[in-house]
């Protein structure tokens, strides 16, 4: 055990005297949330700001109808109302984007009003503007209400008059269930993203670049042990995956108490980064930073250079996304089968947590299948590395 700590420290030390290690493994993970989480929050800002800022321009064909309705709707800043002689030229001109919404009133408007009949108003517009047709079809809605009203008033009658029951939305449910059902996914994958990186650059630098500097035959010739040389680098590389994981989580508890903002989703997310759902993501999270680990040692003991290993690791990072992507999909839950899928059973197994209705055998499965799965490629990369011919390549 004394000379695998003397090999771990000695990885250590050359690791943290490489400046391009400590802003991948480090400054990267810890600033990748605050930044996203800024950029995020400026920019819906900017986009809340400019919609709400931004002209629509209506035009509209009263077909020989009053404008009431029009003069009305004019009052109301931030839009801008333009008559037309017919629907062709209106419809012209919303295909040359001059205007993006057209009303045309039914040649029998006013009187199907006045007749307590329900006139015809037709919409025409392009499909891409859906904001500025949302908008108009609310004013719309506004503008209904208010004749409903006269008409209830003009008949001596309450706008109940005419409705048959009313519905009372009561959603029962938890605010984090719901978030863990179609966005929870998300945070374990961030941390395995960085977890995974965090492993690579170690793996490839301890192996394929000692290969390159020329110092892996100086490592053989010590009174060392391969088996006690692997476990010493695994132990290295293990834990810098675990620290760029928790580097991230730092960045993102950081952003979301200071840079966040005080909405729903980020209330909800907060609440999410429970002490419970983070210890267990790290239990989940050690087994598998070792996986990663002997995945990337063999390749690494195999290549000749450090160049030819990040060219065959850095497209594994589809081990990590395509399982997770797998984790987002609804309907895709924790049970006996996904419970022995790496990385998506860590995905689930945390939805679970974060949705309130955690099965802990499953969990525990889960643990176990990753413990087993990280002693097999333990195995493997001894293996790789006993063989003359790939550490002398």
């Amino acid at each position: 055990m004394k000379k695998i700590i003397i090999i771990a420290k000695k990885e250590f030390l050359d690791l943290l005297r490489d400046k391009r290690t400590l802003v991948r493994m480090i400054l990267i993970p810890l600033l990748v949330f605050p930044v996203i989480i800024n950029l995020v929050t400026m920019v819906q800002s900017s986009a809340a700001e400019k919609e709400a800022a931004k002209e629509v321009n209506v035009g509209y064909v009263l077909n020989g109808q009053s404008s009431d309705m029009i003069d009305n709707l004019a009052m109301i800043p931030n839009y801008n109302f333009y008559e037309f002689s017919d629907s062709t030229v209106l419809q012209d001109e919303i295909l040359g984007d001059s205007v993006t919404v057209g009303l045309h009133f039914a040649s029998n408007f006013d009187n199907d009003y006045s007749a307590g009949k329900t006139p015809e108003l037709a919409l025409f517009y392009e499909g891409v503007n859906q904001e500025d047709l949302s908008k108009v079809k609310y004013l719309l809605t506004m503008q209904d209400s208010l004749y409903t009203d006269m008409r209830m008033k003009s008949i001596d009658k309450d706008y109940g008059f005419i409705e048959p029951f009313s519905i009372v939305n009561r959603d029962i449910g938890d605010d984090n269930e719901l978030i863990a059902k179609y966005a929870g996914g998300m945070l374990p994958y961030f941390f395995l993203a960085f977890c995974f990186m965090g492993c690579m650059i170690p793996a490839i630098d301890m192996f394929a670049g000692e290969k390159e500097r020329g110092t892996i035959e100086t490592l053989l010739t010590t009174p060392v042990k391969r088996l006690q040389i692997v476990f010493g680098k695994m132990i290295v590389i293990t834990t810098f995956g675990l620290l760029s994981a928790s580097l991230a989580l730092l960045g993102l508890y950081f952003s979301l108490n200071f840079m966040g903002g005080e909405d729903e989703l980020m209330k909800t997310i907060k609440g999410m980064l429970s002490p419970g759902l983070i210890g267990t993501l790290y239990i989940l999270l050690v087994p598998l930073a070792i996986f990663f680990a002997g995945i990337m040692i063999p390749v690494s003991v195999y290549s000749r250079s450090f160049k030819e290993a990040q060219s065959i690791l850095t497209p594994l990072n589809i081990l990590v996304v395509l399982p997770a992507i797998f984790g987002f999909l609804p309907g895709v839950e924790l049970d006996y089968t996904t419970a022995f899928i790496p990385i998506l059973n860590v995905v689930l197994a945390c939805k679970s947590l974060i949705g309130g209705h955690p099965d802990m055998i499953l969990i525990g499965i889960t643990f176990f299948s990753l413990i087993i799965l990280a002693g097999l490629s333990v195995f493997i990369s001894v293996k790789q590395f006993g063989k003359e011919g790939n550490v002398l390549r």
